[in-house]
């Protein structure tokens, strides 16, 4: 599985899954997208709003990695880059896309899918003075979870956030993009999970974007939770992934026993 972060985070953000009991019977790939954690951060905008840099970024790690027909596990900001990827790389390389509270359009023509949690604190994630960004990331992962969070966690997340640069930070909220096209066209699985409390990605983002779009794609809510399914309900988080992953498996195998 290839895990992809969200806005102004990191691969730390799975740090629980990847150390969890999936590890147990599976191979687990995190990556810090460009501009973000340990990745490099070049200037200017071209790297962040041209697409086709994050989906070469992808087909890299694939690649260098060798994964085999992995299953994608895209959150948050991680399905613009899987929507990059689909757009220009196809979808021939992977085993199956896990969307989690994933944006599948962006910019303003696709505002009334965000909520609160993204839309009052959109400006302070974009200054330039930093505590006005340390005080934007804060508000912004307290609104993330439907409930409070480990204070750790949450000091651990700003942290990743103020590493982001400001250049990558506009470059990247600046595109408006619509991936449909590429969901229609995708044939290979995909589940789509929610969490019913949502207030960073509106629940809409599922139910009336990917979901009319994607092919028989599966669709998951968990209740009492926010933007953060893997951290709020990890078990059941866990459970449905380990599920998914399997069934593309099997349809893998029956499919290479017809041919």
């Amino acid at each position: 599985m290839l895990f992809v972060h969200g806005f102004a985070q990191s691969r730390q953000s799975w740090e629980a899954i990847l150390q969890g009991g999936l590890a147990r019977n599976h191979r687990l790939v995190a990556v810090d997208l460009r501009g973000h954690g340990d990745s490099d951060k070049p200037e200017g905008d071209e790297p962040y709003v041209n697409g086709v840099h994050f989906a070469d970024d992808l087909q890299a790690v694939i690649q260098k990695l060798g994964l085999e027909q992995p299953v994608v596990v895209a959150w948050s900001y991680g399905g613009v880059v899987v929507g990059d990827y689909l757009r220009h790389r196809g979808d021939a390389a992977l085993g199956g896309l896990f969307f989690v509270a994933a944006s599948l359009r962006t910019g303003r023509p696709a505002r009334t899918l965000f909520g609160p949690g993204m839309l009052t604190n959109a400006r302070g994630l974009l200054a330039e003075d930093v505590e006005t960004y340390e005080a934007a990331a804060r508000s912004f992962f307290d609104a993330c979870a439907a409930r409070r969070m480990d204070p750790k966690l949450a000091e651990e997340s700003v942290r990743t956030m103020l590493r982001v640069p400001l250049h990558v930070r506009r470059a990247l909220l600046s595109r408006v993009e619509d991936y449909s096209v590429e969901l229609e066209r995708c044939g290979c699985p995909m589940a789509v999970l929610h969490g019913e409390l949502d207030q960073v990605v509106l629940p809409a983002m599922s139910s009336e974007v990917v979901l009319p779009r994607a092919r028989s794609a599966r669709c998951m809510r968990f209740s009492n939770v926010g933007h953060l399914p893997f951290v709020e309900a990890k078990a059941d988080f866990e459970a449905v992934l380990a599920e998914f992953v399997k069934d593309t498996s099997n349809a893998r195998r029956g499919a290479t026993r017809a041919v």
